[in-house]
Formats: structure tokens, sequence, C-alpha cells
């Protein structure tokens, strides 16, 4: 998708119902109207919660969290998202929203939107690099305000 409209079509390497979350090291939820649908999808969702249950870093921007909302995981964590609808909903779930390029919540990185791919790129990468956090809540947020 550009925004609202549709933009290329590629392939997919293999479908959520029949990949395996123990193959994959991190996550990376994008935005756009994607997450809308994958919120619906319950092999998505328990595909997600294995990342958190296993401390692996997972990476979200825009419209993104809204999967992590369907799936129960942003209770108590700090983030961001979209700042208009999206802002909402992460607050409604039960998480401290905040309005920075990046948040980072021990393993969880949040973006806003496109612009602040950069920065959220950078963290992502370095979280990723990381690898396991051994408890995704143990650590106090770090926001990185713009």
């Amino acid at each position: 998708m550009h925004q609202a409209d549709k933009g290329d079509r590629f392939d997919v390497d293999l479908a959520v119902n029949q990949a395996r979350p123990e193959e994959f090291d991190a996550l990376m939820i994008p935005g756009g109207l994607n997450p809308d649908a994958l919120r619906a999808n319950e092999n998505a969702l328990e595909f997600t919660r294995h990342f958190f249950r296993e401390g692996k870093p997972v990476a979200t921007i825009c419209h993104g969290p809204q999967v992590l909302i369907s799936a129960g995981l942003v209770r108590d964590r700090t983030m961001t998202s979209w700042p208009a609808a999206i802002k909402a909903d992460v607050r409604n779930a039960g998480a401290n929203w905040v309005n920075g390029e990046v948040a980072v919540d021990n393993g969880l990185v949040s973006s806003r939107k496109p612009d602040d791919i950069p920065a959220f790129n950078k963290k992502m990468i370095e979280e990723f690099s990381e690898g396991r956090q051994k408890a995704m809540a143990a650590a106090g947020p770090v926001v990185l305000e713009t």
C-alpha cells in the first residue's frame, strides 16, 4: 500500500498459518491497512504472542499495534503508534502512549508513521541485534523524542 492506495504486489514466502514462530528470531509488524486483517486472524495473534512469551524482540509501526492490542500484549507498556486513530486504541488497551519517533520498551520497538522510518529502522536493528530479552517487561521503557 501507498498510504490508502494500492501499491505493488509481492508474492508471500509463507502464510502465517504455515509459519512456525520458533523458526524466527524477531518479528516486525508493518503499518498500513494490513494489521486490520492480521488482528482478525487467530493464527497471526498466537504467532505474535510467541515472541513476547519467549522474549524475542518485536517492532511495529503506524497501525501495526492493532495486532498487539488484539493479542492482549500492550498493557503496561510504553509505546507509540499512528497518532490519530491508533493512539486511542493503544491507551484504551492499557499502554502508555508517547509522542516520539521511536519508543523502546524492553525489546518492543514502536514508531508512529512513515516519516519515522529512519529512526525506527535504527532502533529495530539495534534491538534485533541484542536478541532475546530475559523478560520483555522487566526493564523500564526508553522513549526517544524528536
